[in-house]
């Protein structure tokens, strides 16, 4: 446990830095955002792009990890959204929507920041399947149920949610790396040597914003649901991927430990958006400060049990 406390050190000095910045006013918080969309937009569908094209071809993707991670991520759904909307009497699509916080975590922001640490040399190859089975399989999925039940009028929902998933920096990433692969082309040193370069300001960048935007949440009273969501998030998640990974895998198996250690991760950030999107925004900002907060003591347990 020292080893791994000791690991997350620089993580959480990173986190600790960046809300100092923005507490004091060293950071503007309006600028918070632009470094938002500079890891979005820029570090991360190079990095995706990176991690697939280190394949030989589009068979050495890990397909069946990706939908393994998938299947384990709904299940953990499974579980939270009939508690939700029967326990809680949430309405339809709120419970759908909250539902997502049960089965996508902070993949981007902290969760590849934490496997650089931990997993280097298979960071970048576990990041692009997990990415792959929340961007390309469990968020369409989940998004385009919550507006299926959207008691107003919001037009064809699968076609909006299709419309927003390739409009995503993330998705281009991966489509484009797909792409790539698939020419049986490779880079040259200085095409190299440019993505290895936004790639590693990708983790510093993405703590840092991490710590300041944390300060930019406040906790709603919207307390069972919340706290529902986060117990969801941080306990059920991992232990479901990882009854999904025991029963394809089996434990011993490396790649069961890589899709704990992300599932582990609090929830997204931009999981107030989506939850925004049908009135429940306080929630789901409530159950981000809540996760990450119950995180900084939950991650490091999973991590010290797995590692």
């Amino acid at each position: 446990m020292i080893d791994v406390l000791v690991l997350m050190l620089p993580i959480f000095t990173m986190i600790a830095v960046g809300s100092l910045f923005v507490w004091r006013g060293w950071f503007p918080a309006e600028g918070l955002p632009v470094l938002n969309r500079f890891v979005m937009n820029a570090c991360i569908p190079v990095l995706l792009f990176s991690a697939i094209t280190n394949g030989e071809s589009l068979s050495d993707f890990s397909w069946l990890n990706a939908f393994t991670y998938a299947v384990g991520s709904l299940g953990s759904v499974a579980v939270l959204w009939p508690f939700l909307r029967y326990g809680l009497r949430e309405p339809q699509a709120q419970s759908i929507i909250l539902a997502l916080g049960g089965a996508t975590a902070n993949t981007i922001f902290l969760g590849f920041p934490i496997a650089a640490a931990f997993i280097p040399e298979r960071a970048t190859e576990a990041f692009s399947w997990v990415v792959f089975a929340e961007v390309a399989i469990i968020m369409p999925l989940i998004t385009t149920l919550a507006l299926l039940f959207e008691e107003r009028d919001e037009g064809n929902a699968l076609s909006a949610a299709l419309a927003a998933l390739f409009r995503s920096p993330v998705v281009l990433g991966l489509i484009a790396g797909f792409a790539f692969l698939a020419t049986g082309l490779s880079l040259p040193d200085w095409g190299d040597q440019v993505i290895t370069s936004i790639v590693s300001a990708a983790p510093f960048v993405a703590l840092f914003v991490i710590g300041g935007s944390i300060l930019q949440f406040r906790m709603s009273r919207s307390g069972p649901r919340v706290f529902t969501v986060t117990l969801a998030k941080l306990f059920v998640h991992p232990l479901a991927v990882g009854a999904a990974f025991c029963v394809v895998f089996g434990w011993a198996e490396t790649v069961t430990r890589d899709a704990i250690l992300f599932s582990c991760m609090p929830l997204f950030l931009s999981f107030v958006a989506f939850c925004g999107r049908h009135g429940v925004g306080d929630v789901g900002a409530s159950a981000i400060v809540m996760s990450t907060l119950f995180g900084a003591i939950t991650v490091p347990i999973v991590l010290g049990f797995l590692f």
